[in-house]
């Protein structure tokens, strides 16, 4: 017969369930495109930058998330667009990064 836990044990290890899930769900985050500088997503002008990332869900709690910051910056020797992005349900931060590409002719 399985004991039962006094209730502070049982939040401590919901705690630690939780802040193990959020870890894996930001790690699965940087894999997807626009989570890394090696990894930017690609747009055709700098307008689309903004939408594009307010249009990405929040890795934790996949409420919609805001645009703190628009800023270009050159990682690695390429220019990448960074979107400063916040989550206002659960407070998560995060960076998605973006290159700028022309488009091919036809």
């Amino acid at each position: 017969m399985a004991a039962s836990r006094k209730p502070r044990a049982q939040r401590r290890a919901e705690g630690r369930r939780d802040a193990k899930i959020v870890r894996e769900r930001e790690r699965l985050a940087t894999l997807e495109p626009g989570g890394t500088p090696e990894r930017p997503i690609e747009v055709v002008t700098a307008a689309l930058v903004e939408p594009k990332a307010r249009s990405t869900p929040c890795p934790v709690c996949s409420a919609a998330v805001r645009v703190a910051e628009h800023t270009a910056r050159s990682v690695r020797g390429v220019p990448l667009r960074l979107a400063h992005v916040a989550c206002p349900m659960c407070g998560h931060a995060r960076v998605i990064y973006f290159v700028i590409r022309e488009p091919m002719p036809n």
